[in-house]
């Protein structure tokens, strides 16, 4: 696989070429900002829907709000469109293409297969190590929100969410926007893999240890997919991939199995 095909950008070496990324500390307020601001639309999002159903406002309401199918696939709908704007911003605001600072291109045909066998096989080890370890192969957050959304009837939305909102804006800034910047500094690849995959991982707090260890080495896979492939465009449809097969294992679980 070819290395970065912006990789010669990390640097100034040309008037002609495109200015250097970010730097290390810019990079890190930009997404910042845009967790923040991606929050505070979440957050405008939960009160709207208390103040529409005031019965949600007690201790425990609140407490299943967190497994509520319907309200999170509203909330990542919502939420995500921020954070990616407020990417796009930011690679505009360095002068740069929106789609060439967060390597929106398309991968080839190769890259894609080899993508294919390299996850595959690794989220089918994680399932043999969770069943050989006593974990469940379905968390028990994703079948606790499958079952709200089923009775809610919004499926559909759930799975949109799931799927294709929240890959898409997550890779978008992790294997995108802060690849960019952080590879531009000291920290080099390795040290943007590892810095982006452990914060990754550390946004999927609903799971517990094993599944966010799992989460970390996917981020890890991914994000060295970027830098060999310079294509985010393969990370957003690998990771599709990764959660449809996930869902689908929630839904077979459910619906079958339990």
């Amino acid at each position: 696989m070819s290395q970065d095909p912006f990789a010669a950008s990390h640097s100034v070496s040309s008037p002609a070429g495109p200015p250097a990324p970010w730097g290390l500390v810019a990079t890190i307020v930009w997404g910042v900002a845009g967790f923040c601001v991606s929050g505070a639309a979440q957050l405008a999002v939960f009160v709207g829907y208390v103040m529409i159903h005031p019965e949600a406002g007690d201790a425990a309401a609140i407490k299943a709000m967190g497994v509520n199918g319907f309200l999170l696939s509203i909330v990542t709908i919502v939420g995500a469109p921020v954070w990616i704007a407020v990417m796009v911003l930011a690679s505009r605001r360095r002068g740069w293409r929106a789609a060439d600072y967060l390597a929106l291109v398309m991968p080839s045909r190769g890259q894609l297969l080899f993508g294919l066998l390299c996850m595959v096989p690794l989220l089918v080890a994680f399932d043999v190590l969770s069943y050989a370890t006593g974990h469940d192969v379905v968390p028990p957050f994703m079948s606790e929100t499958y079952k709200s959304a089923a009775a809610s009837g919004s499926l559909v939305l759930f799975f949109v969410a799931v799927v294709i909102i929240a890959p898409v804006s997550e890779e978008i800034v992790f294997r995108g926007f802060l690849f960019r910047g952080l590879n531009a500094s000291f920290l080099g690849v390795a040290g943007t893999l590892a810095v982006t995959s452990v914060a990754w991982a550390l946004m999927h707090i609903q799971y517990d240890w094993l599944g966010i260890a799992q989460i970390l080495l996917i981020g890890l896979l991914l994000g060295w997919l970027r830098w060999a492939s310079g294509s985010t465009v393969l990370t957003i449809t690998l990771h599709m991939m990764t959660n449809f097969i996930a869902l689908m294992e929630t839904a077979i679980w459910v619906e079958w199995l339990s």
